[in-house]
């Protein structure tokens, strides 16, 4: 795990471009409802704050096989990447690799009922194959 932005650079600059980055949130929702956004591609725009527009690139259903193309930018900079769907428990979990764009890795999408709620945890890991030269020193 990397420690302050600073290191984080610091390690950036020397090479190391992997990243490994966990987020969770407890939600009360039920993980049906929360899957019904997040496990639907084309409602990504909703949710994933860079994500501008998504072209899934495979007949239904959505499972095991599927690839997703999105669009999207950050820090100004526009982009497209391709997801591959690898694992697929319908209202559980999506797990996805990076097939093409700036990143090497994967993503997953979890959900778990908690009590009345549910745990959501998005984990995105692998390496960044890009870099914006205006953050060069």
């Amino acid at each position: 795990m990397y420690g302050s932005p600073m290191t984080l650079l610091a390690d950036w600059r020397q090479g190391k471009k992997m990243v490994d980055i966990t987020v969770r949130s407890t939600m009360a929702a039920a993980a049906d409802s929360i899957a019904t956004v997040m496990f639907d591609p084309s409602r990504d725009p909703e949710w994933i704050g860079g994500v501008q527009r998504v072209e899934v690139i495979a007949l239904p259903p959505y499972g095991i096989g599927t690839r997703v193309r999105r669009h999207g930018a950050f820090i100004g900079r526009s982009f497209a990447w391709v997801t591959e769907v690898t694992e697929f428990e319908p209202g559980r979990l999506v797990r996805m690799k990076y097939v093409s764009g700036p990143f090497a890795g994967g993503v997953d999408y979890s959900i778990l009922p908690v009590g009345e709620g549910s745990e959501v945890v998005i984990r995105n890991y692998g390496n960044a194959n890009f870099w914006f030269h205006s953050w060069r020193q």
